[in-house]
């Protein structure tokens, strides 16, 4: 999908802040979407419809004969899937060796997409805690269902993922922005914004680049984890069945 170029607040709100906080957010996770501030998206890239799924994964280790350096099988998570759901069980650097394999068989450059990048991608010209509103339903996304948010009423828990394109997608015609996986992007782990970029490129600089940033929030989370503005920091070396990844691809 063409993720055209423009403006957007990063962060999260203050009003935002006073409802994720009655529904059990805690301070210091809100601290990490501080300060907001105005970036802006200067150049436009593309970015996948749906996060990458099973058998895309799947012609990706037919093709380089991939082995896991963990004790973790991506082909059992726990739950069913089937070739149209998100692949999880893979770490950051499970995602770099596929998005340079990627690029390599298709001679586009591919990586994937920065933390801010993903945010106004996720944001897709909204302004409100979730693309489709500040309320949100497992109607609108996988989730944990059991707990609600704002004036949210409780939905269903389905206890794994959900095939990609199974909800609405966002204004800009991306699925799964909010819940069904985590989403690995290229950022180190940084404890908040003071310093960020303001142009929409990752930020590579200083942060745990151990640990990677992961946004979207996943089937086994509440929802207020599943907001435009949440982040979260993996371990790059982690596996586990709540993350995926999304990739991007450079244009001209």
């Amino acid at each position: 999908v063409l993720i055209p170029t423009g403006r957007f607040q990063m962060g999260g709100t203050e009003h935002e802040h006073v409802v994720a906080r009655k529904a059990g957010s805690q301070p210091s996770w809100l601290a990490r979407e501080l300060p907001a501030h105005w970036v802006a998206i200067e150049r436009s890239f593309a970015l996948g419809r749906y996060p990458v799924t099973v058998g895309e994964w799947r012609r990706f280790v037919r093709a380089t004969a991939w082995q896991p350096q963990l004790d973790i099988d991506w082909t059992q998570p726990g739950f069913e899937q089937d070739d149209w759901h998100p692949v999880v069980n893979l770490s950051w650097q499970d995602a770099q060796q596929y998005v340079r394999w990627l690029s390599m068989m298709t001679g586009a450059l591919y990586r994937l997409p920065g933390e801010a990048e993903w945010q106004y991608a996720c944001r897709a010209g909204t302004r409100t805690a979730f693309s489709f509103g500040d309320e949100i339903g497992t109607e609108y996304a996988n989730y944990d269902g059991h707990f609600t948010y704002g004036a949210g009423v409780r939905g269903e828990f389905r206890g794994g993922t959900t095939r990609v394109g199974s909800f609405q997608p966002n204004p800009w015609g991306l699925y799964d922005m909010h819940g069904n996986v985590w989403e690995w992007t290229q950022d180190p782990a940084h404890d908040h914004y003071d310093g960020a970029p303001l142009d929409g490129s990752a930020w590579e600089e200083d942060g745990d680049p151990a640990r990677r940033i992961v946004r979207g929030g996943a089937w086994l989370y509440q929802p207020r984890y599943l907001r435009a503005a949440a982040r979260n920091g993996y371990s790059a070396v982690l596996a586990n069945d709540v993350v995926g990844f999304r990739v991007a691809r450079k244009l001209g």
